[in-house]
């Protein structure tokens, strides 16, 4: 059956036309020889347009272009974007058999494994990211760097990514591509073969994936090809569509599936595209770093940001990353974080020499804990910077928590997706409002050093006063006891509410949380399933039917915020927990005596009712008055 649906029938005279114009565009169709497209690449570069091209590179770049001869460099514009950022752009009709469907499009973040993640191997899993691509120092392009099996295995995955959530194809067969593209120089070095540089289009991806499926290529089939290769097939490939449509004009009766199959191979070959030819800092954005130079990589990813997809959003889970990934590369920019310290914190490829660098451990934990402190440093600079990034006008936790954690999560990339479902969720919420506190990530490698934190956080603990130590155990469990499956959203009875925050909050601070967080740390370091202690600090038997996450949300709730574990230290905290005490049987009561009365109960209007509800409500207003809404 063909893959060309004929739409309706046409009279003659309208499909005699309808040849005729597809005769006339094909003729305008040619593969121009290689002296045009230095030519171009030589005037480009010899203009003082703001590229920064070489000739080499240029051309490689102008090389998608379907008439090299009509590029000018007075064409470039400069398009301003987020960050105080410019990209400088040439618009041109390009071949869209000789692009690449570019990995650094944010919504490819959705599915992804990391091999930060000690259970993710190169080649044994599937949707494995690519490592984050470095920028080729001053000329407009990224480099990636992997096999040529895993180049093309994730160029592949993200092509059918985008098609599956928002595929162009009917529509290209038959209006071709109607926005423009935005496509830059791209260099793949395999580590087992010979460099191969490309252009890739990173904002425009489910088109250009749309007409290369309608053209009948995979991104692998393109990648595998040399530029000159793929030159000699759009050859062949053009010749056969000149023969095909000649066929059509001799022909007596007409074809109609030929012509519409040949009119979507030409509508699905060219598109027009913003060829990036350079980048730089916008002259008139203020508070531009003095003596920082923005890397490509970084430029593009403040350029792309979270735009929308149509007719699809993107993810949650997207924008967070996109957002990290934000932060994390300005703080790069502005010389606060070293391109070491840029890597460790994408966590897009193996971290275990980086971290060596950096002298921490392997351990998932640590990275997390890492993390959370960069994202919520006390620095003011970094603050300032990823406040600008964020949009966080105040220096909370719900503002970094998303973002920090969807990072994080790369780590935990191996567990089963409800685990990571269930942590996302909770993880808008998940770190606690006084992370700003004075306290580091210091390398735990072994059980001995991990025995060493506990310790002193029990000792901080028992002094009354949680401390550095105390904090470092917290920025370590959070994660894995999200990923793990141990903590989810507030999903329990009226008598368990609480955002997870509250949850960590209590644990950090009384020592059978501080057992139980620590637990929860090695059981992710020896890969085994989230560990329940007894109130004495003991494990619990492992019961795999009970050990999901619901139930484990239920009874790590229940344990933490039905029990009151802390003991008052100062004479403030008695009235306080008598406080808590107080409003929780209160509200059991009102419950009970709900359940109880017959109905009607919406309406009571003694005088003891109205004197409760007013002193109900100052109370409210009282608490209110001193409560911060920062976590």
């Amino acid at each position: 059956m063909s893959d060309v649906d004929t739409p309706y029938e046409l009279s003659e005279d309208e499909y005699r036309n309808r040849v005729g114009v597809l005769t006339d565009r094909l003729r305008d169709l040619q593969v121009r020889d290689l002296r045009s497209i230095r030519s171009a690449a030589e005037r480009i570069v010899e203009h003082p347009s703001g590229t920064t091209h070489t000739a080499e590179s240029a051309a490689e770049l102008l090389g998608v272009a379907v008439d090299p001869r009509a590029v000018r460099p007075t064409q470039i514009r400069s398009q301003r974007v987020r960050g105080g950022r410019v990209l400088h752009l040439l618009r041109a009709t390009v071949w869209t058999p000789l692009l690449l469907v570019d990995a650094t499009n944010g919504r490819f973040v959705v599915g992804q494994t990391y091999l930060s993640d000690p259970k993710v191997s190169a080649g044994a899993t599937t949707k494995v990211a690519l490592a984050a691509p470095d920028s080729a120092g001053t000329i407009p392009s990224l480099v990636y760097r992997g096999t040529r099996q895993a180049v093309a295995t994730a160029l592949d995955e993200n092509a059918d990514f985008v098609r599956r959530e928002n595929s162009w194809e009917a529509d290209i067969r038959r209006n071709g591509i109607l926005m423009p593209l935005l496509a830059g120089h791209v260099e793949y070095r395999f580590t087992d073969a010979p460099p191969r540089p490309a252009v890739g289009v990173v904002d425009g991806t489910s088109r250009t994936a749309s007409a290369h499926r309608v053209l009948g290529l995979t991104e692998s089939e393109i990648v595998a090809v040399t530029p000159e290769g793929q030159r000699k097939w759009l050859t062949r490939f053009l010749k056969g569509l000149n023969a095909d449509v000649s066929a059509l004009a001799i022909t007596p009766e007409p074809d109609y599936e030929r012509l519409f199959s040949s009119e979507s191979a030409v509508n699905a070959l060219t598109a027009e595209a913003d060829l990036i030819v350079g980048w730089s800092w916008d002259a008139h954005a203020p508070g531009r770093p003095q003596g920082a130079d923005p890397t490509y990589a970084s430029t593009l990813n403040l350029a792309l940001g979270a735009q929308n997809i149509e007719p699809k959003s993107f993810s949650a889970e997207a924008q967070g990353t996109l957002l990290a990934e934000r932060a994390v590369n300005t703080l790069a920019d502005y010389g606060m974080i070293n391109p070491t310290e840029l890597v460790y914190a994408l966590g897009r490829e193996d971290l275990t020499r980086v971290a060596e660098t950096l002298g921490l451990s392997r351990h998932r934990d640590e990275r997390c804990a890492w993390l959370i402190r960069l994202m919520t440093s006390p620095d003011s600079a970094r603050r300032k910077v990823l406040n600008e990034t964020l949009g966080a006008k105040a220096f909370s936790a719900k503002n970094r928590s998303r973002p920090t954690i969807e990072l994080a999560l790369r780590s935990f990339s191996g567990y089963d997706g409800p685990y990571l479902e269930r942590a996302r969720n909770a993880a808008v919420h998940a770190l606690w409002a006084d992370v700003g506190s004075d306290w580091d990530v210091v390398s735990r490698p072994d059980d001995e050093s991990l025995a060493e934190l506990e310790e002193k956080a029990l000792a901080e603990v028992h002094d009354g006063s949680p401390g550095t130590h105390c904090h470092e155990v917290a920025a370590r469990g959070v994660v894995p006891l999200l990923a793990l499956g141990g903590l989810g959203v507030d999903r329990g009875s009226a008598r368990y509410r609480g955002q997870p925050a509250v949850v960590i909050g209590r644990m950090m601070q009384n020592e059978w949380g501080i057992q139980q967080l620590m637990a929860t740390v090695r059981a992710s370091r020896e890969d085994r399933p989230f560990p329940r202690l007894d109130p004495e600090g003991n494990e619990l038997p492992d019961d795999a039917k009970a050990n999901t996450p619901s139930y484990n949300n239920d009874w790590l709730r229940e344990r933490v915020l039905k029990e009151d574990v802390t003991t008052p230290v100062t004479a403030a905290e008695e009235p306080e927990k008598v406080l808590f005490e107080s409003v929780r049987s209160a509200w059991d009561a009102f419950e009970h005596f709900r359940e109880l009365k017959d109905p009607p109960y919406d309406s009571l209007t003694d005088d003891k009712w109205r004197d409760a509800a007013k002193t109900a409500g100052r109370l409210s207003k009282n608490i209110d008055k001193y409560v911060r809404e920062e976590d």
